[in-house]
């Protein structure tokens, strides 16, 4: 029986921590400092590996919101926005791979009505609304992602994993 995923990342940690760690000198900061910085983002994986499918999902989903509420109110060409949509609604959404490609995809379209096409229209205020409601979300959904580091200020006000995937639902 091969170990699971779980049991690899473990190990890893394990190994840096009590293998690596203690044969670098006092001396080599940044060697130490890369070793606990590299254990730390393995423990963060561990957390989200299992997780990673349903927030690609999600971040696409939101993104794709976005892009139908632009579509109704942008004043620019939107054939663009309409192809890379489509290509989304149509991606694998049981492959993290297929997801990531369709959010840059997306975004990238979305990014280009942003910046108001090639004349630069300005936006609505509707268009306006939905970008910055869209931005609460996906920075809301990226710090709970990274909660795990350690390094927000107000990670205590952040749900676990699983209840922003509940109230995404």
């Amino acid at each position: 029986m091969l170990p699971n995923i779980d049991l690899r990342i473990a190990n890893m940690i394990k190994a840096l921590e009590q293998v690596v760690l203690p044969a670098l000198p006092r001396d080599q900061r940044l060697a130490r400092d890369q070793a606990q910085l590299v254990a730390g983002h393995l423990r963060m994986m561990g957390e989200q590996w299992k997780a990673a499918l349903r927030y690609e999902q999600i971040s696409l989903d939101d993104l794709m919101t976005l892009a139908r509420d632009l579509m109704r109110s942008a004043p620019t060409p939107l054939d663009k926005l309409a192809d890379a949509l489509a290509d989304a609604q149509a991606c694998d959404r049981e492959s993290v791979t297929a997801l990531e490609q369709a959010n840059i995809g997306l975004g990238h379209a979305v990014d280009a009505i942003i910046l108001g096409g090639e004349a630069h229209a300005p936006l609505s205020q509707v268009s306006i609304d939905a970008i910055l409601d869209h931005g609460l979300r996906h920075a809301r959904r990226e710090r709970t992602w990274f909660k795990r580091n350690g390094l927000d200020p107000d990670r205590n006000d952040l749900p676990d994993l699983a209840a922003l995937f509940d109230t995404a639902a």
